[in-house]
């Protein structure tokens, strides 16, 4: 269904509506933009101010706004805007999980795997042996599904996604153009101890190490992801060396974000673009790690930790701690820092100052 009435998506928002009820919504814009049958997005006061140099019909508005003087004909009053349009846009989104249940004539699929009824698989995916694929599963084009693979009911795996041998995965969950779930973790040796082995125990003298080649450790785990859980695009998660990779129900990992081998992490975490774990890393529930987090290997993050953008994660990090810098350290104290370097040029003026007064003396 293309269009809702205002009565419609109002009760699909548990949300409230006046004025005419019965006016059609194809589609939302920001105010500015908004005309006929779009829904003009105005949950702030900077957008309420802009809705005069469109044509809206109809706004989303918070609630307590005065609509009347607006030149509105409809509204709808949400008291959590963000938390609204996660549910607007899902309505409105008439690209989602579109097509009937239809298995594309060029995807191939083994005589062992098992399709639950509704799936919908299209062109040039492939379908390995053994695998299960879950009800009313939605499948791009150019899907793998590796052998012994476990995917749930609700799936969306958009083009290009692939993945791993004995890799499960819980329901509903979601995989942007080009991730990929199961690869190899990165794992090499080298036959005498690396100079890099000797610079991580001393914190820089390489040794007596020669240079010499690495020898690849095979990754004999797979990767276990629960429900709910997002992977964006061209992110990757690796597969474990021996036990499994491990990501938690509800979480939601952006685009370019790298998981590696033996990692476990919690539920509802949200880890930004370009995060990267490194191996045998554990994070707890609630985790959330700005753009461009690094996190060492081997190391424990806590329930319920934040951290800011570009934050590099050297040590363990207990529960409820907001991190920020590198090396982090608390947000609080990383800022103070930030305040005094940014006092220094002028702190050293003032010392060769009083430096070049003490001399004349």
């Amino acid at each position: 269904m293309d269009n809702f009435t205002v009565k419609e998506l109002a009760h699909a928002l548990s949300a409230k509506a006046v004025g005419n009820l019965d006016i059609a919504i194809t589609g939302a814009a920001e105010p500015q933009d908004a005309q006929g049958s779009l829904l003009a997005i105005a949950t702030s006061k900077s957008f309420v101010a802009r809705l005069g140099e469109g044509k809206a019909k109809v706004a989303l508005l918070t609630t307590g706004t005065d609509w009347h003087n607006l030149n509105l004909e409809a509204a709808i009053f949400v008291s959590r805007p963000r938390y609204a349009l996660a549910g607007l846009s899902l309505k409105l989104d008439k690209n989602w999980r579109q097509g009937e249940a239809f298995i594309h004539p060029h995807a191939a699929i083994d005589s062992t795997a098992k399709i639950a009824p509704g799936a919908r698989i299209g062109a040039f995916c492939y379908i390995g042996a053994g695998v299960v694929l879950g009800k009313n599963a939605w499948l791009g084009t150019h899907v793998t599904l590796a052998n012994g693979s476990f995917i749930g009911a609700e799936c969306t795996l958009l083009d290009g996604v692939k993945i791993g041998r004995n890799v499960t995965i819980g329901k509903r969950f979601v995989a942007q153009p080009g991730a990929v779930i199961g690869a190899d973790g990165f794992s090499y040796v080298s036959k005498e101890v690396a100079a890099l082995e000797n610079v991580r125990v001393t914190l820089g003298d390489r040794g007596d190490a020669l240079p010499q080649p690495y020898h690849k450790i095979h990754s004999l785990g797979a990767v276990e992801i629960g429900d709910d859980v997002e992977i964006g695009a061209n992110s990757c998660v690796d597969r474990g060396t021996v036990r499994d990779t491990i990501i938690g129900s509800g979480c939601k990992v952006d685009n370019l974000a790298q998981i590696g081998h033996n990692v476990k992490i919690g539920t509802d975490c949200l880890i930004c673009a370009q995060v990267g774990i490194a191996g045998s890393s554990t994070l707890g529930d609630n985790v959330v790690l700005g753009g461009q987090t690094g996190i060492s290997d081997n190391l424990f993050v806590g329930n319920n930790v934040i951290t800011g953008g570009a934050t590099k994660v050297l040590t363990n990090v207990p529960s409820g701690r907001v991190m920020l810098g590198y090396p982090a350290m608390k947000m609080k104290t990383q800022l103070d820092i930030y305040k005094s370097l940014r006092r220094l040029p002028s702190l050293v003026r003032d010392l060769a100052k009083l430096k070049a007064d003490n001399q004349k003396n």
